[in-house]
């Protein structure tokens, strides 16, 4: 069995306190659209609310479009709806992530989302974007980068609307663990105009917010010309991440001869919102969009007491950028942890109504 397939073996045999995700970003090359499909497990803590459940998640995103940017559902299943397959792969009801293919379908209100997708890889071992070695230690959340560089075509339909799918780049992960991430930021881009070569993928994450748990941001960059080392130590000391306003993202990393820096935004109305339980019964927001676009300079010195010089600009066609906290995001609806849709917006007395529209 290739080791891609094996790093998307399930990691749940039963035990309570316990989630899994097997998740996919698919991007349409011309930049407007993308969708984002999710499969998981989900086993509540000795003690904690709720029944074990899997659920399928669905997301499309359509920045060409004013009157529907955005459409975010799932559909919840008892947990015996969940199927491991044989050699690799699991099906959640009538959806279905295996190698080589995924389909599925999501329904709630007067929105649906279903998709039917071929997947093509370049290779068939996983990736790293995290520092050597920190798959070793006790982590309250595991990752496997299982598919980079992914191809899909097939097709996509949007509340009746067909979608036709052809040589979408993205990427497919595998993440289980007995705690949720307090603080999560992360940012993929795939494919730049000016280097084909050319992927970058960066993050910020804290597993709690309390003393002794510090925040780390890894970044990794890969450019025609090398595979640079800033998610890895010592240099990933010295990264830094953060979100100046919604929907936006600012970075910076340098080693001792190569720097970069760059930003990373998108239409917040492009943002759909997610709540995601901890298996003892706290939720964190999640806000995503797969319509982010991103900038990026580099800089280079022949040695660490040179000048820095700029050696190139690169500009992203496709990208994903998340912000996972337990504060709302300003602006974006979520979906409740027992909802399959979004909540609508409260609906305003006829004062304040009157004071909206006349400004």
């Amino acid at each position: 069995m290739p080791s891609s397939e094996r790093a998307n073996l399930p990691r749940w045999n039963g035990q309570r306190g316990f989630f899994e995700i097997w998740f996919l970003v698919v991007l349409d090359p011309g930049g407007d659209r993308a969708w984002w499909l999710r499969y998981t497990l989900f086993t509540p803590a000795p003690g904690a609310p709720g029944e074990p459940r899997a659920t399928v998640w669905a997301a499309a995103f359509d920045c060409a479009s004013a009157d529907r940017p955005a459409v975010a559902l799932k559909s919840l299943h008892p947990v015996s709806a969940f199927t491991a397959l044989t050699p690799s792969g699991v099906r959640i009801g009538d959806s279905e992530l295996a190698p080589g293919r995924c389909h599925g379908q999501v329904a709630s209100g007067e929105h649906a989302i279903a998709w039917d997708l071929r997947i093509s890889q370049e290779g068939r071992t996983p990736v790293r974007r995290e520092p050597r070695g920190i798959s070793l230690l006790p982590l309250p959340t595991h990752v496997a980068h299982v598919h980079d560089d992914l191809t899909f075509d097939g097709t996509v339909t949007v509340d009746g609307e067909r979608f036709e799918v052809k040589g979408a780049p993205g990427l497919q992960k595998h993440l289980w663990g007995r705690r949720r991430l307090e603080e999560l930021t992360w940012l993929y881009c795939p494919r730049f105009r000016e280097d084909p070569d050319a992927r970058l993928e960066a993050m910020v994450v804290r597993a709690e917010r309390k003393a002794g748990h510090p925040r780390l941001a890894p970044i990794y960059l890969r450019t025609g010309d090398a595979e640079h080392t800033f998610h890895e130590l010592p240099n990933m000391l010295f990264t830094r991440v953060n979100s100046p306003t919604t929907g936006e993202l600012s970075f910076s990393a340098a080693s001792a001869t190569v720097g970069m820096k760059g930003r990373a935004w998108c239409d917040p109305r492009t943002l759909v919102g997610y709540l995601y339980r901890d298996p003892k019964g706290w939720d964190v927001r999640v806000a995503q969009s797969d319509v982010a676009r991103c900038e990026v300079e580099l800089f280079s010195r022949p040695h660490p007491f040179a000048a820095w010089r700029p050696t190139k600009t690169l500009t992203s066609t496709v990208g994903a950028l998340e912000f996972h906290a337990p504060e709302p995001v300003p602006g974006v609806r979520y979906i409740p942890w027992d909802g399959t849709e979004a909540e609508p917006e409260p609906e305003l007395a006829s004062g304040e109504a009157s004071v909206r529209e006349t400004g």
